[in-house]
């Protein structure tokens, strides 16, 4: 299992606009204190959770959302795979205003940083520097509904971009996939109400499902 190719865009989305599925969400983010826990199988295996946590608004009225994910896969008694994932974002009404995310990937460190700007949204990855289109949401933000009304999405653990390619399957379940230049992610949602309640993620070969709690 490798970097980008587990569970890769399994998290949390607060993304939105003036599209199909805007009309049906009342509020897209929750008041400041909510938190959401998802446990996270790999086949009949627990391997972790996945938090995502609605902390006080700034000063300027952002709504700042942060994100932990922690999972360790093992085959036997060998740890397979491990991943422990932290990011923040700050939200300015429906514009992804930043995203800071750290994470540690069998044993390597990565980082990424991105801000709006006025010709996109401006990312950073160790020593590389690029322009996503601004009309985005990250792979940490599919845990709301109106994620899905996004038409680009940012992976947080990379820093790529991709368009958002989204599939009502009827009953409050959707289909989405993204293209990542390490492999294509493609993942069935369903949702109660406006928040993920649970998610099968096929992310090159491997299934992974996040239920919550």
């Amino acid at each position: 299992m490798k970097r980008r190719n587990f569970a890769a865009g399994m998290a949390v989305l607060a993304a939105f606009g003036p599209r199909a599925l805007q009309a049906a969400v009342r509020d897209p983010l929750p008041a400041e204190g909510v938190e959401l826990t998802y446990k996270v199988f790999y086949g009949k295996q627990d391997i972790g959770q996945q938090t995502v946590s609605i902390r006080q608004h700034d000063e300027a009225g952002h709504v700042v959302v942060a994100y932990r994910t922690k999972l360790k896969v093992k085959i036997l008694f060998t740890t397979a795979y491990e991943l422990d994932h932290n990011s923040t974002e700050v939200w300015n009404g429906f514009t992804l205003k930043s995203l800071r995310a750290k994470t540690v990937e069998d044993g390597e460190h990565f980082e990424v940083e991105g801000e709006a700007t006025d010709d996109g949204f401006r990312v950073r990855q160790g020593l590389s520097d690029w322009t996503a289109p601004n009309d985005t949401v990250t792979s940490d933000s599919f845990w709301v509904a109106a994620a899905l009304t996004a038409p680009n999405v940012i992976n947080a653990r990379s820093g790529e971009s991709s368009a958002l390619q989204v599939t009502d399957l009827g009953n409050s379940r959707w289909r989405l996939e993204a293209d990542f230049d390490d492999g294509p992610i493609k993942a069935t949602l369903r949702f109660d109400g406006d928040f993920l309640a649970e998610a099968e993620v096929d992310s090159g070969g491997h299934l992974v499902n996040f239920q919550r709690v």
